[in-house]
């Protein structure tokens, strides 16, 4: 008895009421092959992901913005090489969260949300610093790729022109569409983008095939005077563009704070046993939601203390078969084969059952 309270003593000081208590707390022993519900029912390239960071997924080495692919002893060496980093980058967004590293002076001081002036491949733009100081250094990449500088911080009559532009690329967007439609070209316009000098107008469109528009950027090179670029965007560019409130209620993810997007199939659905129902499961822009994302790796690795789904438990009043695994309650839902009642077994007691080898895997059923 005083062993059993000095162990759940233990337990209480590791594990304090209210704590999040891990998965793994339950020893297993693994010698059967019956295997788990992980590797039976999700994807491997689920199973295989290496980073749960929304931007980067499984890139290489990882994203500026979680860096997940280097380790602590090496950004200590790069931060230990380069004398107050803070003096040489910030970070610079532009319309719809495009964003770019800059140099800037060494006397130069600047802070977060200042709107600045800053040079471009054709004149210069204007923006908003959003990264300082050891931050912006860590989001940068590779300092030959940072060619451009921070010219000035916006005064007033930069701020005016900027508000100019902006109230003007309204106007644009309806100019261009009825442009466009006069030209009988099967194209959405999305947005419209000054630069800052007026010396480049970007016009952002959708299209559900790839449109000649040759004589349209001449019409709008005549009507503006300045150098056109037109670029078809995807789905998910034009609601990161448009944006909007989702079905949760709140800002889009692509337009508040999603700066890349990442592959989303219905694997990652399937894994956290949400119904295969696309009208469900999609977007304003029509594609999967990208919060499919945001919990995958808690599923696949809480999933792996599990059999199974279909596996078979021998309990005391019969064989019964697994149909449905609650991860939150660490619960797993029963039907009797002996008079089709559905009962509750806990993983603790799941984990006794297999432990004793009360548990059969599907494989194990059909061979039979």
């Amino acid at each position: 008895m005083s062993d059993q309270h000095t162990h759940h003593t233990s337990e209480q000081d590791e594990f304090p009421v209210g704590s999040i208590v891990p998965l793994s707390r339950i020893d297993l022993s693994h010698s059967d092959n019956i295997g788990n519900a992980a590797d039976a029912s999700i994807a491997s390239s689920l199973r295989n992901r290496t980073s749960h960071c929304t931007a980067c997924g499984d890139k290489e080495g990882g994203c500026s913005t979680c860096k997940s692919g280097s380790s602590s002893s090496e950004t200590e060496n790069s931060h230990s090489e380069t004398t107050n980093p803070q003096d040489w980058f910030v970070e610079v967004s532009f319309k719809a969260r495009r964003k770019q590293m800059y140099r800037k002076s060494k006397t130069g001081r600047y802070a977060l949300s200042d709107t600045v002036i800053v040079q471009s491949d054709h004149g210069t733009d204007a923006g908003t610093i959003t990264a300082v100081g050891l931050i912006a250094d860590l989001k940068k990449t590779d300092d030959s790729e940072i060619v451009h500088t921070v010219i000035r911080i916006a005064g007033k009559e930069d701020l005016d022109k900027i508000k100019s532009n902006r109230e003007h690329e309204k106007e644009i967007i309806r100019e261009v569409k009825d442009k466009a439609k006069s030209s009988g070209l099967d194209m959405k316009i999305v947005d419209a983008e000054w630069q800052f000098d007026r010396s480049r107008l970007s016009i952002y469109f959708s299209a559900p095939q790839r449109v000649d528009f040759r004589e349209l950027v001449k019409d709008l090179a005549r009507t503006f005077h300045t150098r056109i670029e037109l670029r078809q965007i995807p789905a998910r560019e034009e609601a990161k563009r448009l944006g909007g409130i989702g079905p949760c209620g709140l800002e889009l993810c692509c337009s508040s704070f999603l700066n890349e997007f990442d592959q989303i199939t219905l694997d990652h659905a399937k894994a956290q046993h949400l119904p295969p129902n696309i009208s469900k499961l999609s977007g304003m822009c029509g594609r999967l939601k990208c919060c499919l994302l945001y919990e995958i790796d808690n599923y696949v690795s809480a999933l792996k203390n599990y059999p199974p789904l279909d596996s078979y438990v021998h309990l005391a009043d019969g064989r019964a078969r697994m149909i449905k695994i609650d991860i939150f309650s660490d619960t797993v839902t029963v039907i009797s084969e002996g008079n089709g009642a559905f009962l509750t077994v806990t993983l603790e007691e799941l984990n006794a059952l297999r432990k004793e080898g009360k548990i059969e895997s599907p494989k194990e059923m059909a061979t039979h």
